[in-house]
């Protein structure tokens, strides 16, 4: 076991020892409460606290082709497939998942070229973690991805907290974008 590891082990039960020896009325009444309030909650209930996409996009010189790794919670997604679709999506389901995946995420992603033509993304697979999706788009980039003009909005609709951040690579050339509710198109500017 790491030092740490061990460490935080040992505090933790003696933080333990400590409330149980100080207060175990309060202790023991906080762990019943606990208990019930979550046992009666339904298993759907408990939600993810925090809503995040992380999408990575990079360049492929030679190919002129724009790779894009969407990482997504699996709940999210799906509920928000779910709403797409007026019927429960599932990741489970590949055959009804992958199209309407791609449907969505061209309908709330969307990239331009420096010239404002839209990039259409192509579909090129997904993953799935226990908790998460990994979406895999790819689009023809002709020249290069500086001036592309970018607008994420994947699961707005969803969460009014909802934050999309976009990395893109360009070789030595990197750049981050965020995208909040009021963030509207951004175009790439990539720095060393």
């Amino acid at each position: 076991m790491p030092i740490f590891a061990s460490y935080y082990a040992e505090s933790s039960a003696m933080l333990f020892k400590k409330a149980i020896n100080h207060r175990p009325r309060r202790v023991i009444l906080f762990c019943i409460l606990s208990g019930m309030l979550l046992g009666a909650l339904p298993v759907g209930a408990v939600t993810n606290p925090l809503h995040l996409s992380l999408t990575e996009a990079n360049y492929d010189h030679t190919r002129s082709r724009l790779a894009l790794t969407i990482r997504v919670q699996a709940t999210d997604l799906e509920a928000a497939l779910s709403a797409f679709a007026h019927r429960t999506i599932s990741v489970a389901d590949p055959g009804e998942f992958a199209p309407l995946a791609l449907d969505y995420v061209r309908e709330e992603l969307q990239l331009k070229s420096a010239h404002g033509e839209p990039l259409r993304l192509e579909w090129a697979g997904f993953d799935v973690t226990s908790t998460q999706v990994f979406l895999f788009f790819e689009t023809t980039l002709l020249g290069s991805p500086q001036g592309t003009r970018i607008s994420n909005k994947l699961l707005h609709e969803r969460f009014d907290d909802q934050i999309n951040s976009v990395e893109l690579h360009d070789g030595a050339l990197k750049q981050t974008i965020v995208f909040a509710h009021d963030t509207g198109e951004v175009a790439v500017n990539a720095k060393p």
